[in-house]
């Protein structure tokens, strides 16, 4: 994050920014985040990590909550975009099922929401910025499912939207690391199935 008044891509006092220590700040800064979560992660720690001096951290965040949200922006990658407007129930639990099956994506997401109490502005921007546009999307498919008759007449979006967002965030709260993603699927399906849900 360039400082105000700053050219992008260079730093403060007119050193052009090394790329390779970006990448390797925020390396570190999602590794401790992962190991330590929001509260046991430091400018210094981080810059130790990243085999840096830690003014180069500053120069580059000057508040921890802005490197740790810029290292969830890196951790960012196409199966977290919101799902596409078009995609079925179907789809989408299959899609939800893989990610979180992957053992550091579910740890991630763990120390994000148990950065809440702590950092409430890290875990705000993060629900504005991924969260929110996610969960939008998740009530239009379930009201595509409803009008295609896939759940009984006069189920509520908002049910189906709520017990896949409750039932995802069981799923991160676990700890099992060897949770597949046959077993997240079968989970979403069950649940589904309860209110009516007809594949």
């Amino acid at each position: 994050m360039a400082e105000p008044g700053a050219v992008a891509g260079v730093e403060r006092h007119g050193r052009p920014r090394d790329p390779e220590n970006d990448a390797a700040i925020l390396d570190a800064a999602l590794d401790l985040l992962i190991e330590r979560g929001a509260a046991g992660t430091s400018i210094e720690a981080v810059a130790q990590r990243a085999g840096v001096a830690k003014l180069t951290v500053y120069r580059r965040w000057r508040a921890k909550e802005d490197l740790l949200m810029a290292a969830l922006e890196r951790a960012r990658n196409p199966d977290m975009e919101a799902a596409p407007a078009g995609q079925s129930i179907d789809e989408l639990v299959v899609s939800i099922a893989e990610l979180l099956s992957r053992p550091r994506f579910r740890a991630l997401m763990a120390r994000v929401i148990g950065a809440s109490v702590d950092y409430p502005q890290l875990v705000t921007a993060y629900t504005r910025r991924y969260l929110q546009p996610r969960l939008e999307a998740l009530a239009q498919i379930a009201q595509q499912a409803i009008d295609a008759g896939r759940f009984p007449p006069g189920t509520d979006p908002s049910v189906i939207q709520d017990i896949l967002a409750s039932s995802v965030g069981f799923v991160l709260l676990q700890h099992e690391q060897d949770m597949t993603a046959a077993q997240v699927e079968h989970r979403l399906q069950v649940l589904l199935r309860h209110i009516g849900y007809q594949p």
